[in-house]
């Protein structure tokens, strides 16, 4: 909603949009109204409506601009990133602007309509590069505008739309960060200061020793939360997927030749061809050949009077409106130029730039395409093998049993936790995508052996439970060294916080950084100048944020960014940013923020003043969730 409300304060409705994006328009900046006033709403806003099938109109004319950058975009996909749902805000959000709008009297002219719709660069002649009337007509109606009233159906919307725009302009239009504003914030980021600090290193910490078992004892118990082993589990496990079956099949090479072509022909095993070019309009044939020989030559389209051309960047085949002009388009490469006979006269077509992805050979693709091709097979393989093991348990065999006498394997795992690894972080590689499989082996009881549950859509699984480790405290013996090397170092880490709080108790009965230095064998004295957000060193992130916060002068302890060594820190000076002018990019930033929370509280207070309502039922039905036969 944020965006389309700033994009009616900013920007045309459509205007400078190829003729492929006119539909991506129209449902981001609102011109939707075809439906309003008639039949049933989805959505009320006062006395606003949002139709069944002005939202249906919106939500597919978004698809639609996705798939022309993506074609391989699902409706599963659109309903898992919620697209449904935020275009239903979003119309929600424009009927509330039209509802204020109509309550202000605010008015459109029939010359700012004309004005506006000769703007838009999707009702061009592509050849005459200007306003034309019949490309207006027909670019309507092939975006579903009835036919004989086109034009008196987008215009209504368009003065809707106009009349929006001018309810947000007049609330967003203009905003500007004071300087003030602009200054504060550029001398808060770009403030700077030196810091000074002493360092205690580990290297000054005495010798801690070797701890004995009764000592290391103590600790595993005193720290739970690092020693606690979790909980850990041997199983078997049964699997039937399509894929464990997939090579027993035989799939003919005329069917994988087949689906090779299918796949090859839609486009689906690389990225599609395109061309960038310009095509200039040429009176008749000997005129055209003669502007290509003499563009090979060496001169230029301007210096023979061809003007600047139409140019087309990065299209597909299909997305060039003549033919002809295409197929000759798709046969040039990069720098070839050409005199095509177009659907409306010759051209001289020049290529800028040919993409022309790599393919795929067959024998690369062949175990794909093995793969796809077997799956129904395998699928009754698989459910012949499952019916199989299950008889052979019906029949009282436990699981090795079963598997043998319906040659399905068995796979044994040794203990892991409920992270599907082993206390080493050794991970069960074949259970990584499985999840719900390791779920189901913490919740089953032991020496059990369960029911086929369904996962991967097509595929079962089984488990038993053959041994549980509780969650425990080891013994010594198991973790020694690892024991061993966290008590040490926590007792380096106590000599060093002590060593860290008597030089801060020094430092702040006033004697110096140096002084304290001095007579602290192996301790230094680093100083360094930086940044919010900057770091060197020992001065990690952590430490600078914390002498941002620091008053000058003002002594603190802190963890070096090795995370062992102790610091005495002072902000000895603090440096303003130079004075300079307000900077233009800052300033556009600042204001763009400002407009953005003006825009949310805009959104906030129109929603607020009216009643909405929303007619679920009616909603999912124009997104295409339900039947229409099953609408109560």
């Amino acid at each position: 909603m944020l965006s389309a409300i700033r994009a009616l304060a900013r920007s045309p409705i459509i205007g400078g949009f190829i003729i492929a994006l006119l539909v991506a328009a129209f449902a981001l900046f609102g011109v939707e109204n075809i439906f309003r006033g008639a039949g049933t709403a989805a959505v009320l806003v006062g006395d606003e409506r949002v139709g069944v099938q002005e939202l249906q109109r919106a939500y597919q004319r978004q698809l639609f601009q996705i798939r022309l950058e993506n074609p391989r975009f699902t409706d599963e996909q659109a309903e898992e990133i919620g697209l449904g749902d935020n275009m239903v805000r979003l119309l929600t959000t424009q009927a509330a602007i039209q509802a204020k709008s109509g309550e202000l009297g605010i008015a459109v002219s029939e010359q700012q309509i004309a004005d506006e719709i000769r703007d838009m660069r999707a009702f061009y002649n592509p050849f005459t590069n200007r306003f034309d009337a019949e490309t207006y007509v027909r670019v309507l109606e092939g975006q579903g505008y009835a036919r004989g009233r086109a034009a008196q159906q987008f215009e209504a919307e368009l003065a809707e739309d106009l009349r929006r725009r001018q309810f947000v302009t007049a609330v967003l239009g203009g905003i500007q960060a004071p300087d003030v504003m602009v200054g504060s914030r550029r001398a808060y980021e770009g403030e700077r200061r030196a810091i000074s600090a002493l360092i205690i290193p580990p290297s000054l910490a005495e010798d801690v020793g070797e701890p004995d078992d009764e000592i290391l004892s103590d600790f595993i118990t005193g720290n739970p939360q690092i020693f606690t082993q979790p909980e850990q589990r041997r199983f078997t496990l049964v699997r039937f997927t399509p894929e464990l079956y997939t090579r027993d099949v035989e799939v003919a090479e005329e069917d994988l030749r087949g689906l090779y072509e299918f796949r090859l022909a839609n486009g689906e095993l690389a990225e599609p061809a395109t061309r960038s070019f310009t095509q200039w309009l040429a009176g008749d044939e000997s005129e055209a050949r003669a502007a290509v020989a003499a563009i090979e030559a060496g001169q230029t389209p301007q210096e023979l009077g061809l003007g600047d051309g139409i140019i087309l960047e990065d299209v597909q085949e299909f997305e060039i409106p003549d033919a002809a002009i295409g197929v000759a388009a798709f046969a040039m490469q990069e720098g070839d130029v050409r005199a095509v006979e177009g659907r409306l006269g010759w051209r001289v077509v020049q290529i800028s730039s040919a993409v022309d992805p790599v393919t795929p050979d067959f024998e690369s693709q062949r175990a794909a395409l093995i793969e796809e091709l077997s799956g129904d097979e395998a699928l009754q393989n698989m459910m012949d093998a499952f019916s199989d093991f299950e008889s052979a348990r019906a029949e009282g065999l436990a699981f090795e049993e079963a598997g043998a006498a319906a040659s399905v394997p068995i796979e044994q795992f040794d203990f892991i936790t409920a992270r599907g690894a082993t206390l080493r972080g050794e991970t069960a590689v074949t259970l990584a995508q499985a999840p719900e499989i390791i779920r189901a082996v913490f919740d089953a009881p032991e020496n059990f052996e369960t029911d086929a549950v369904n996962y991967q859509q097509t595929g079962y699984f089984m488990i038993r439970v053959d041994e549980i480790i509780p969650e425990r405290l080891p013994e010594v013996g198991e973790v020694r060294e690892f024991a061993t090397a966290v008590w040490r170092s926590q007792e380096v880490a106590a000599q060093l916080n002590a060593l860290s709080a008597g030089a801060l108790a020094r430092i702040e009965a006033g004697e110096s950084l140096n002084q304290v230095a001095a007579t602290l064998s192996g301790a230094v004295v680093e100083s360094s100048i930086l940044g919010r957000g900057e770091s060197v060193g020992l001065f990690g992130e952590r430490l600078v944020q914390a002498a941002f916060s620091a008053a000058p002068d003002q002594a603190f302890e802190a963890v070096g960014g090795d995370q062992a060594t102790r610091m005495i820190v002072v902000v000895t000076d603090v440096i303003a940013p130079t004075v300079a002018a307000i900077d233009p990019v800052g300033q556009v930033e600042m204001s763009d923020e400002l407009s953005n929370d003006l825009a949310f509280a805009l959104e906030s207070a129109l929603l607020a003043s009216y009643d909405i309502s929303a007619d679920q039922n009616l909603i999912d039905l124009a997104l295409g969730r339900v039947d229409p036969n099953d609408i109560p």
